[in-house]
């Protein structure tokens, strides 16, 4: 579970430009010059949703990238956020979510990758990419570059997720083809 804080202590992730993104917890987040280009800004959060949500809606808009929530397609759209992220576990309510909404769901397998965009997913988070702390057996490149491989026959595409903290990993992830990548440590540390 990624539950970090961030400027108004909510929790975020960072879809960073060329969809690359970063979960977050710096205090320092507008004025940091890599998250300015963020082209999304995903919410996340598992307290008092509604109203975080809200506040989140109001303080980034400023930034100008498109604004996503965590699983809730009818508080995305209540709110005007451009697009919906869904968990591993949500997947399936992807097909449910409006054709206006950008939907990113996060898989860790192939079937859910397929099942991801089977439903309807624009992209998916791809992990753990490299060893990350409590995110289980690190993928890999090859399955990196195998998970692009089958988004391409869906026309969509991946980001990779998981223990990416340097250039040179950063490298190798977009040598495979991978729309862009996630990171907590690269963007924090």
């Amino acid at each position: 579970m990624l539950f970090l804080l961030c400027f108004w202590f909510l929790p975020v992730i960072i879809l960073y430009a060329n969809m690359q993104y970063a979960i977050t917890n710096k205090t320092t987040f507008l004025a940091n010059s890599r998250i300015l280009k963020a082209d999304f800004i995903l919410f996340r959060d598992f307290e008092n949703y509604q109203a975080r949500a809200k506040e989140f809606m109001a303080n980034y808009r400023k930034l100008g990238a498109k604004l996503f929530l965590h699983n809730d397609f009818e508080l995305a759209l209540k709110l005007g956020a451009n697009g919906i992220h869904f968990s591993s576990a949500n997947i399936s309510k992807l097909s449910q979510a409006p054709k206006e909404l950008i939907k990113i769901a996060s898989t860790h397998s192939e079937y859910e990758l397929r099942a991801a965009f089977e439903k309807g997913a624009d992209f998916v988070t791809f992990s753990p990419i490299f060893a990350s702390p409590n995110k289980g057996e690190p993928k890999g490149l090859k399955a990196l570059k195998y998970a692009v491989n089958i988004a391409k026959n869906y026309e969509k595409g991946v980001i990779a997720l998981g223990g990416i903290i340097s250039t040179e990993q950063i490298k190798a992830v977009l040598e495979t083809g991978a729309g862009g990548f996630a990171s907590i440590r690269y963007f924090c540390d």
